[in-house]
């Protein structure tokens, strides 16, 4: 069953580890959730949270990309698992800008040009050097 969802995605998701504070679009406490990001996609993105989050509701976030890029999004909760130690989240961007999307796809660009190609960065600066590269049009080798 878990395959057959991972197939319907429009978009391949892709690790990224950050940790990061969420505030719900219609609190205005101005109180920060802390939630882990497991994954990202250009459609969404699944992270990992403590508190209980209402499914359906929208949420703000900065998330911190691979190339050290901040990207403002809205976030649509859309699903909710339960885990020991907090809850699994799934939820999809809204009304994010192209060119937001388009750091995101960079990254993909760049994970499948190093599997083609077999290369991999020895290091985190090097990383973001290649992927500076790429979004520049250049390439990365």
């Amino acid at each position: 069953m878990a395959e057959l969802d991972l197939n319907r995605r429009k978009y391949r998701r892709h690790t990224l580890s950050v940790k990061l504070y969420m505030t719900r679009v219609d609190d205005d406490s101005g109180l920060g959730i802390p939630v882990e990001v497991l994954d990202i996609s250009r459609a969404g993105v699944g992270f990992i949270c403590e508190q209980e989050l209402t499914n359906g509701a929208i949420y703000r976030a900065n998330i911190k990309i691979w190339t050290g890029d901040v990207i403002p999004a809205f976030i649509n909760v859309v699903r909710v698992s339960h885990a020991v130690g907090g809850n699994i989240y799934g939820g999809v961007f809204i009304g994010m800008p192209e060119s937001d999307s388009c750091r995101i796809e960079v990254y993909e660009t760049y994970l499948e040009y190093n599997e083609k190609h077999a290369n991999t960065a020895n290091t985190e600066e090097e990383e973001k050097n290649a992927l500076n590269q790429i979004s520049k049009g250049g390439n990365p080798g």
